[in-house]
């Protein structure tokens, strides 16, 4: 399975703490490239993969239609 496609259930205690986690070091990666995601929804679509509730490809899905406007 790849990563794309792996969905996590962290425990609720551990969860916050998780999530912050992956997002701090999503962002540490893309702003040692220079990038940066500051976008609301973005952010937001970012979270729910960190937090295992999205795919990879559902993210990406989800990006292409916030980005083409076609909500």
């Amino acid at each position: 399975m790849s990563i794309a496609h792996a969905r996590t259930s962290p425990s609720v205690a551990e969860s916050e703490t998780e999530i912050e986690r992956r997002m701090a070091f999503g962002d540490a990666a893309l702003g040692a490239a220079g990038h940066e995601v500051s976008d609301p929804e973005l952010r937001a679509i970012s979270r729910r993969v960190a937090a295992g509730e999205i795919t990879g490809d559902e993210a990406a899905a989800l990006v292409r239609t916030q980005l083409l406007g076609n909500h």
